[in-house]
């Protein structure tokens, strides 16, 4: 059960309001532990990280005054995305989005000018006949709120994809997925937005991409480094964890760098929009929770990148 009291008979859509940025480190009494170094520690107990299953990791408004995440619910069985913004000094009590109540939500990502709110899905497409399956979806913020859910174009949807995406400024796309292209087991595939319309994805080059798993990537919203997930299978030519590959002036993706066992990330690496601090997904017996840490332990090169 949750250990907070939700409040649904108000439960509205919410319209993100870009305004006085908001330092997540002021919450330390609501989120924890204010994480420095490479000590990582649990974000908000009791708020976002509970007895819930997270399957995901977070997403900030740009003002870092409203965050999403998704979990299971107990009511409907499956899972939705959560909110909660910042009230009178303090982090309100989280509510269920309303695209999905009726229909499930994962994996929430904010664009980072706050406009577009992407997330996956299971709910029925009408342009394939009604099919349930996992595709990317997205809403945007407009003056009542969040609008309907669209589903992204068949060049994305219309093949295998899992888990968390990511977008940068330019809304171009990142996802992992298993389809045509990809170089051993899932790859993170890249799709332009040009437009209006998402390209047909391209896999990413052998520097990033291996014969392993690699998936759950974040892009810095200036596209200029990547951060994603790598399980190796029957050999330790890669350690499995969290990686990083920068991009040259020149567009350019460098050789990726494993950040080490200090890292404990099992998936869904994020970077705040101030730059400040890494959230990821960490697992371990009994307990499938939100993390963060101080942002420098990644790299000194990791900064506001609007």
């Amino acid at each position: 059960m949750r250990v907070f009291i939700l409040i649904t008979s108000i439960a509205l859509s919410v319209q993100i309001v870009i305004g006085q940025k908001v330092e997540l480190s002021n919450y330390s009494k609501q989120f924890g532990i204010t994480p420095v170094g490479k000590n990582d520690k649990i974000f908000a107990p009791g708020l976002v990280s509970t007895m819930a299953y997270n399957h995901a990791s977070i997403s900030f408004s740009p003002g870092c005054d409203e965050m999403y995440w998704s979990s299971e619910d107990e009511q409907s069985g499956h899972r939705v995305i959560w909110y909660s913004r910042v009230m009178e000094g303090s982090w309100s009590t989280p509510q269920i989005l309303d695209i999905t109540k009726e229909f499930d939500g994962d994996c929430p990502i904010l664009s980072p000018d706050g406009k577009r709110l992407y997330f996956l899905s299971n709910r029925p497409l009408k342009s394939d006949q009604n099919r349930e399956r996992e595709r990317v979806w997205y809403a945007e913020n407009g003056n009542s709120g969040w609008g309907k859910a669209v589903a992204l174009d068949h060049s994305v949807n219309g093949k295998h994809l899992h888990w968390q995406v990511s977008v940068d400024k330019e809304y171009n796309i990142y996802f992992g997925s298993e389809r045509s292209g990809s170089k051993g087991k899932d790859d993170i595939f890249y799709s332009e937005y040009k437009n209006g319309r998402y390209s047909e994805p391209v896999s990413l080059p052998k520097t990033i991409n291996t014969v392993h798993h690699e998936s759950t990537p974040f892009v810095a919203p200036d596209g200029s480094y990547l951060l994603f997930v790598r399980n190796k299978y029957g050999d330790d030519s890669y350690p499995s964890g969290l990686y990083i590959s920068y991009r040259s002036k020149d567009g350019v993706w460098q050789e990726s760098i494993y950040l080490g066992e200090d890292i404990d990330c099992s998936a869904c690496p994020y970077v705040s929009p101030d730059g400040k601090y890494l959230f990821f997904k960490k697992d371990g017996k009994n307990f499938k929770n939100v993390y963060w840490v101080s942002a420098s332990c990644i790299g000194s090169d990791i900064h506001d990148t609007k």
